[in-house]
Order: C-alpha cells, then structure tokens, then sequence
C-alpha cells in the first residue's frame, strides 16, 4: 500500500497541470460552503449580540426570593453568572406632559447589573453611588421634562396602588389609566445627582407608566425589592424549567429573556435557528450537488488517463481494493491541500464581502448601526465545512474508483470502453460531412468517440448555462417585482395617531406634521368600510353579474380637501354637507381600475359603475347592518387623493366629509372598522427629511397609538436589499461558473493532450493548419450546441417555475422569456470552450509529428 501511496503522489506530481485544476475547482467549492457557514453563524451571532445589547446578557429573572431560595440559585452548578437589581419604586414627574408616563421608576443596579442589562450610555457616565442618577433620554423627547448633567432631582419614592385595590402594588407592566385613582404610597424622600443620560431600556415596555432611571446599589443597604438575574453555563430554550419550584416568583415584566434565548440553545426548538438552517442547509445541497459533479469529471478524465496504468498494476498483482483506494487516495491528498485554501479564501471573501454590505444594511436600518453584522465562525462550523467537504471529494471519485477497481488488464490496454459507436454515429457522420464537409465529420466523430468524457464536458457547460440564466432571471425577476412595489405612489408617507378617536377634533401630531417645513400638501382621510345594495341601480352591463351586496369604501375627506374635490366636479359648495343624518351627499369615484404589468410597466383599465347618476345608494354600515342612504352629487372619474385605496382598492369609494362620518360613528348601533391618517407630500427634494423630522415627532409620541409608514424610505431600503442580494447571488453564480470554467478547462486540456497522437496522424496524412483549425473551432460549436440543447430546456422549466411561484405570491407580471439572456448565455459558452480548444491545442501544433507518433503511454 505504501508502494501505491508513492505512486500516486508521484501521478499528482507529474500531471501537475490537471492537479492545479483539480485544486482550483475544490478550492472554490470549499470556499463556497465556507461562505454559508461563515454567514450564517455570522447572522445569527449578529441577532443574539444584537439582542444583548437591547435588552442584555441575562435568562431569567426572579423576585420576592428568599435567602434559602437564593442560597440554592447561587450553589447550583448550573448557573454561571447571578446579579441583582432593587426596584426602588415610583415617584411623580413633575412637569410630565405625558398623561400616560406621570412617574418615574429607579433602580438600582450592582456592578453586574450595569454590564449585562443593555444599558446603552449617549453621554455622561454610569452611576458610581448610591446618590447619582442615570436617566433616560425620552423624559425628555417624551416627557416633556429636561435635565442637565449635574442637575439635582428630589423624589418621593414609594409603592403604586389603585385607590380601590390597595393590597396588590402595580408595577410597570401595569400601564397608567387616567381614569382609575391611583397613588404612591410609602414613600421616602431621595435627592439624586444626574450624571448621565441613556437610550431607552428595551425592558421598558411602551406602555409602561414610569421612566426607568438607574442608580449604583449601596454597599451596606439591604435590598428592598430585588431583583435577581441569572445565566446558565448551556442555554435553554425554557430555562425556568431548572427550577420548577421557583416559578411562581418569577418578575412579572422580564421573567425569561426570550430576546436572546431564541438565538440559543438547539436549533431544532427554535425558529430561527431553524430559518437560518434551513436556508444554509438548501444552500449546501445546491453547492454539493453542483460541485460533487463538476469535480467528478476532473476524476474522470484522470481516470481515463490513466487507464494503462491501472492496467499495468493489475497485471502485475494489485488487488482490486488497491487500485480503488489508490483512486481515493489523490482525492484525499488533493484535498488536503485544497480544503485549507478553501476555508482561509471564503472566510476572507465573506469578511470582504461584509464589509462592503455592512454600511448599506445599516443604512437602511436592516442591522444595527451599533451593532454591526461581522465575520464569525464557530469550531462546529469549521468541522462541518471539513465534513462537507471530505465528503463531496469522496464522493466525486467514488465511482472513478469503482471504475478502476472493475477493470481489467486487457480493458486497460485496449481502452475499449472509452471508445464506443453506434450505427446511428455512422448515418449522421456522414450527414455532417455533405453540409460541412470533412472537419465537420472528424469533428463530430472525435465527440461521439470520446463517450464518458465528451459527456462530462458538455454536461458541465450545460450546467454553467442553467445556473446563469436561473440566477439571472432571479434577480430580473426580482428587480421587476420591486419595481411593481413602489410605483405610482400617490404620497410620500402617511401617520396614523389613534390618541384620540374623534375624526372632527384637530390632532396635536398632525397639525404638527402639518406645519413641518418639509412638508408640501397633506390631506387628512378617514376610511370606513359598508356594503351597498345593487338592485335598481344604473350599472353598465360589465356588472351584470356583480355580487349583491357589494363592498364600498367611504372617504371622509378635511373641509378643505372636500370642498376642492366639489368645485373640481362642479358642484355647489351649499351641498357640501348632509341635509339631515338620514341622508348624506357624497360624490362616487365611478370607475373599477384594473392593472396590468407588461415588461415591468403598470397599465390600467378603467371600468365604469354607472351609466347615469343614481338618486340614491342603500348601503349597510358596522356589525348591526345599519341602514345608511347616501345621495350622489357627481359622479367623478378621477380625484387627485393621496391614499392608495382610492386607486387600486377594486371597491365602490363614496366621498364624504368627515363631520357626516363623525354622525355616523357616533350614533353607531354597532362598531365600525375605520382607519384615521394624514397622508403627506413633500418638498421636491425633501422626502428623506421630512421622514427625518416626522420621527422625531413620533419618539414624543412613543406610544402604540402613533406610527408612520413612508413608501420613500421602503423604495430606498428595497433597492439597497436588492443591491445586498445581488451582491451575493452574483458572487454565489460567479463561484459554481467558475468551478465550471475550471472544469472545463481540465477537462479540453487533458482531452486535446490524451489526443495528441491522433491530431498528429491527421498531420501527418495531409491535413492542413487550416482544415485543423476549423475540425476544432467545429467541435467547440458541436460541444457548445450540445450544452445549449440539454440547458436551454432546463433553464426555460426553471424560469417558468420562478415565474409562477412569484405569480402565486404577492406580485402579478407579465411573463416574458429572457431569449437573449440564454442566447447569449450559449455564445458565451460556444466562444469559450472555442478559446479553451485553441489554447489547448496551440502547444500541439508546434510539436514534431514524428516525435509525437514515437512517443508511448
């Protein structure tokens, strides 16, 4: 075994050019598993970091323990790491513009507590006594109250009761109602210094009712209301399960820090780890199944090199087992090479590649800006990239192996079974030479001669054209999708503010926005929802078959907007309110747009409702089904309104001003589905600011009742996750084309050098340097057309695939086959191997004929 062992190294060494190749198509394809793993650890490493820095480094959290209990907590071998913090209590903000954030709630933390809560510092400095105070930045933005470093506060801090429940203290899971009587009783008078400001703690819930302030725990104090956190030493998915018996005092606001327990522990119990698993997983199958292939045919060719010389060892004794294992000893030699490489170029191609998508995922706040997204891979990463790797190289010359241990001596010499016709070769040999002539037919003959190695090299590029234009078409496909989300917006954001439900009364957030120098027009709109009765009405014949009843969207409209919308349709502002409750006016958008998308453009088709205009519509409003009959003033086809519903809801819209929907709101039977928003449009040029200055007014208002969307903020991130995921599907396609490309080039190299003989007899029987030529840039077209015949049907499938399960989704889009893209995908391939042919076959030309003929296997 030793003797083989020599021997194939000294193969590896002689044939050092097809080695080269060989380690270039692992080393790629190592590189390529290496980036998933890199990736992905380096992803769910980002979520768990991310998620200690918000909400900190801790799983369970208990309170009202006693000593024994905590006696057991701090002897449990378990537990790696105990800290505490004491809830001091409540006290009034004075001067809090806050009604639902009148207090302040202190803690006090140890040194512990300060590392591994997520406190997150923006100036100033941490607490180092019990007399400093760290508070929070919204008490400002959000409370209405500001305080200087250095600044002196005095607080009564004591228990928050209700009035009727005095027994049960509140904590800040126990959100502040106005309406209930509630007070701070035990109270005790503390003056602190403020010697730092923070961001918000994430385990302060929005609707909690006191800002979190932190204070250093006294050395000689008892706690009073501890607060005990805790990590083990190996995560779980349910920690409190380690102590059964303690579970009912668990603290009531964080018991168990899910945040970061979900990026921990077994990945079969979470799901995200799951997600990113899955994903990898799905990810490697491609890479394997496409490299496990590519790589084989190096083997192969190796194989078919050298098939005499397994020959000539079967002759002389070797046993089948050593000629199989002299096979998978150069693949494991070779690998022993290429699998270091492999992992040293993609851990450095997915650091690179982070770097250059880290300020872009930041910019559109897809990471964290304080957090950012690095290269991290574990030692069970790392082993299982070796696996995956070991793995795909045994099993590309696996059946090389086999091959070579079936072979006898007699099969070796002669080389039968890589030379193999049939009749049909004949026919069509012949066929060939009357349209092309006698290149044409030695160049068909030298592929069908070749058998198992033509095949591989033309099912190599067919696969380099599948992926290129799958890929391709992806990312085409993906762009167009995008595009379809972001075009013909109608406004530039819009706000929604709940604080208050009246529809009439003037909102403190939008009058704001209203007046924000960024902002161009903003149109105020509330939309309700009803169904409307269809008998007797004047519907154009398309709506013959329409459903009774049918769904119709109301538009309350501001007086302003409402009155434009009257004068535009040419109706008397006298008519601009309702004559009676029974009755409202309103003015109907008589048009059913439908749309279309063709070569990723939108086109409509307007469908009218009615012919004429009807005295009256019958529309039943809320769950009660209540009865509301509204009088059209106008019928209008188009209205310059800034909501989206009003243009592709596919439902009746009624326009209506908002006093009329306040009357019906108020005397409603039953409740009403509504949505309240001010839609906005910006400056030219002012979009991105006006975002800016809008949440800045939404941090004052950091309730659940505010929120704002801007479909110019969405466009912007959409297009740099587009550019993120181009980033990497390109770079995925360019790493299997090439580990194609290198393929093929070993490949055409080692097959024009296994036919120097042959080439040389053509010489040397009268074939001229251009008859030559054109026999091999025939065979390239030959090879390259055979892949483009087996690839383009392939890929049409694929793309077909893509479309429709896109199709099935959220995006509707023309189809249109990208036949330039595969046509261009096949010349690029015919003009490559053409290149590769021409290369390979430039030594040989110079070379002596007679040399060459003398010379033996």
């Amino acid at each position: 075994m030793n003797i083989l062992r020599r021997y194939t190294r000294q193969t590896l060494r002689v044939n050092r050019r097809r080695t080269l190749f060989t380690c270039m198509g692992i080393i790629i394809s190592v590189a390529m598993i290496t980036a998933v793993s890199v990736f992905s650890t380096s992803f769910l490493d980002y979520l768990k970091r991310k998620a200690i820095f918000e909400t900190g480094d801790w799983e369970l959290a208990y309170s009202e323990l006693s000593p024994q209990e905590i006696e057991l907590i701090k002897t449990d071998n378990r537990v790696a790491e105990l800290f505490s913090a004491d809830d001091l209590g409540y006290a009034e903000l004075a001067g809090g513009q806050n009604e639902f954030k009148p207090y302040w709630f202190v803690r006090a933390l140890d040194d512990e507590g300060f590392a591994n809560l997520g406190i997150q510092l923006i100036t100033g400095r941490l607490p180092e006594n019990e007399n400093e105070l760290l508070i929070s930045e919204h008490v400002g933005y959000n409370g209405g109250v500001e305080f200087q470093l250095g600044q002196t506060v005095t607080l009564q801090l004591g228990e928050r009761i209700l009035s009727e429940d005095p027994d049960h203290p509140l904590n800040q899971s126990n959100p502040f109602d106005p309406e209930q009587s509630e007070m701070i009783v035990k109270t005790t008078e503390r003056s602190y210094t403020v010697v730092g400001v923070m961001k918000r703690s994430e385990l302060e819930y929005r609707w909690a009712p006191g800002y979190t302030a932190f204070t250093k725990q006294a050395e000689t104090t008892a706690l009073e209301n501890p607060v005990f956190y805790l990590k083990f030493k190996n995560a779980s998915q349910a920690p409190q399960k380690n102590f059964p018996q303690l579970e009912s005092k668990l603290y009531p606001n964080f018991a168990v820090n899910e945040n970061v327990l979900r990026f921990s522990g077994p990945f079969w119990d979470n799901t995200y780890f799951f997600m990113v698993a899955s994903a990898a997983v799905l990810t490697l199958i491609i890479i394997l199944t496409g490299s496990i292939f590519l790589i084989y045919n190096a083997f192969a060719i190796s194989l078919a090199e050298r098939s005499r010389q397994f020959g000539l060892l079967a002759s002389i004794g070797a046993t089948a087992r050593q000629k199989f294992w002299c096979v998978v000893q150069e693949g494991l030699m070779i690998a022993l090479i290429a699998v270091p490489i492999g992992l040293f170029a993609g851990w450095c191609g997915m650091a690179v590649t982070l770097k250059i998508v880290n300020p872009m995922l930041q910019s559109m706040n897809f990471i964290s800006a304080d957090v950012p997204l690095e290269p991290v891979i574990s030692l069970s990463a790392v082993g299982l990239t070796v696996v995956c790797s070991v793995v795909m190289i045994l099993l590309s010359c696996w059946l090389p192996a086999l091959r070579a241990a079936r072979m006898t001596p007699i099969q070796a010499i002669r080389q039968s079974q890589d030379i193999k016709l049939k009749r049909h070769h004949l026919w069509l040999g012949r066929g060939v030479r009357k349209v092309i002539g006698l290149e044409g037919e030695l160049a068909l003959k030298n592929i069908q001669r070749s058998g198992r190695k033509a095949w591989s090299t033309i099912l190599s590029l067919a696969v380099s054209l599948i992926l290129f234009t799958s890929v391709s078409s992806i990312l085409t496909m993906m762009i167009q999708a995008v595009g379809l989300t972001y075009q013909d917006e109608l406004s530039d954001a819009w706000v929604t503010d709940y604080s208050s439900r009246s529809l009439i009364e003037q909102k403190d957030s939008f009058e704001e926005i209203r007046q924000l120098d960024s902002v161009a027009s903003a149109q105020r709109i509330t939309i309700t929802y009803a169904v409307m009765d269809t008998a007797n009405l004047p519907l154009v014949s398309a709506w013959d078959t329409i459903n009774d009843p049918y769904p119709v969207i109301l538009f309350a409209l501001d007086d302003q907007t409402y009155a434009q919308i009257l004068a535009e349709n040419h109706v008397e502002a006298a008519a601009m309110h309702s004559s009676s409750k029974e009755m409202l006016h309103g003015i109907v958008l008589n048009r059913y747009r439908s749309e279309i998308s063709e070569n990723g453009q939108r086109r409509y088709f307007d469908i009218p409702y009615f012919n004429t205009l009807p005295d009256e519509l019958t529309l039943h409003i809320g769950d009660a089904g209540e009865v509301l009959t509204v009088k059209p003033l106008a019928l209008a086809a188009q209205m310059d309104l800034y909501s989206q519903d009003i243009q592709y809801s596919g439902q009746l819209s009624i326009l209506i001003p908002a006093s009329d929907l306040e009357v019906i709101l108020t005397e409603a039977e039953g409740s009403r589905t509504y949505n309240d928003k001010l839609y906005l449009r910006a400056k030219k040029g002012r979009q991105e600011a006006m975002v800016k200055q809008i949440d800045k007014i939404g941090k004052q208002n950091l309730t659940h009742s505010f929120s704002y969307y801007s479909p110019v903020q969405n466009q912007k991130d959409e297009k740099t996750l587009l550019i993120v995921v181009s980033i990497f599907v390109y770079g995925f396609i360019t790493l299997i084309c090439l580990v194609c490309l290198v393929n093929v080039i070993n490949t055409i190299s080692t097959n024009m050098e296994l036919r120097r003989k042959e080439f040389a007899m053509l010489r040397s029987v009268g074939m001229a340097e251009k008859q030559f030529n054109r026999m091999i840039r025939l065979e390239s077209i030959f090879y390259g057309l055979a892949a483009a015949v087996i690839g383009i049907p392939i890929s049409v499938v694929l793309i077909h695939l893509l479309h429709y399960n896109l199709m099935s989704g959220s995006f509707l889009f023309s189809f249109d086959m990208p036949w330039m893209m595969i046509l261009g995908g096949s010349l690029i391939l015919i003009l490559m191997v053409m290149a590769m042919m021409n290369y390979a076959t430039h030594k040989i030309r110079r070379e002596s004929i007679i040399e060459t003929l003398k010379e033996e296997n």
